[in-house]
């Protein structure tokens, strides 16, 4: 059974999008949400679009599934789950090997220009871990933002917040 706050040696089983994924814990398969970001949104079986932005859109969605699973890939994920989300999904940080910020995967996403922040708000209070996390978030994206780099070298790009308000 999987616990808030703990940390669990993890595999990647399937990637679903460029921010969530199925983990799998000794034999126990949870769906990971990472915390923190927001990734381009794949396009579902029953949409469609012929808006040159919205088929950008879904583009770099496949691309930063990709990254991710390349990213993961045969590779241990020490996991932090923190809370499920309203889709059942646990909200987690995670880590390749070991638990430190350069090994962040949702550092790595927004350094690769795959991912956009997508802070809290109204909460005060951090752990030093978080803080880290957190401080890698807004700085490899604002890295990423400036050298164009990933879904930021796309002019015109739906920020996925924007484009999930989109009736498509």
């Amino acid at each position: 059974m999987i616990v808030a706050g703990t940390g669990y040696l993890c595999y990647s089983k399937f990637i679903f999008d460029g921010d969530t994924l199925n983990l799998d814990f000794q034999g126990e398969q949870f769906k990971a949400r990472l915390q923190w970001i927001d990734s381009p949104e794949s396009r579902k079986n029953s949409q469609s679009s012929t808006d040159s932005r919205i088929l950008k859109h879904w583009e770099w969605a496949e691309k930063a599934k990709t990254t991710l699973a390349n990213l993961v890939a045969g590779k241990p994920i020490v996991t932090i789950p923190i809370e499920k989300d309203s889709f059942n999904r646990w909200v987690c940080d995670c880590y390749l090997e070991t638990v430190k910020a350069a090994n962040n995967v949702q550092i790595q996403l927004c350094k690769a220009g795959m991912a956009a922040t997508y802070l809290p708000f109204n909460r005060f209070s951090y752990s030093t871990r978080e803080l880290a996390v957190i401080r890698g978030i807004i700085t490899e994206t604002a890295n990423a933002n400036r050298k164009k780099r990933g879904i930021w070298s796309e002019p015109n790009f739906i920020l996925p917040y924007e484009f999930k308000k989109l009736t498509i």
